[in-house]
C-alpha cells in the first residue's frame, strides 16, 4: 500500500473516531468544541475536524439555535 493510501485510511479512521466521540458529547461540551474549531486559524486538518463538528451541529440543531 502506498504512503498516500495508508495516510488516507488513517485519517478516515481518526475522523470516524472523532465523529463517534462528538455524538456522545453533552451539548455544553459539544458547543465549546464547536466554538474552539471556529476560533482556530484555518488549515486542512482543522477543516476536516470542523466538518465533523458542523455535521453534528446540524444533526443536533436542524433549525439552528437562538443563542
Amino acid at each position: 500500500m502506498s504512503a498516500y493510501r495508508s495516510t488516507s485510511v488513517w485519517i478516515e479512521q481518526a475522523l470516524a473516531c472523532l465523529a463517534e466521540a462528538v455524538e456522545r458529547m453533552p451539548d455544553d461540551r459539544f458547543l465549546a468544541e464547536h466554538l474552539a474549531a471556529h476560533n482556530e486559524p484555518r488549515s486542512p486538518s482543522v477543516d476536516m475536524v470542523a466538518t465533523v463538528l458542523e455535521r453534528e451541529w446540524w444533526r443536533r440543531f436542524p433549525e439552528g439555535r437562538d443563542e
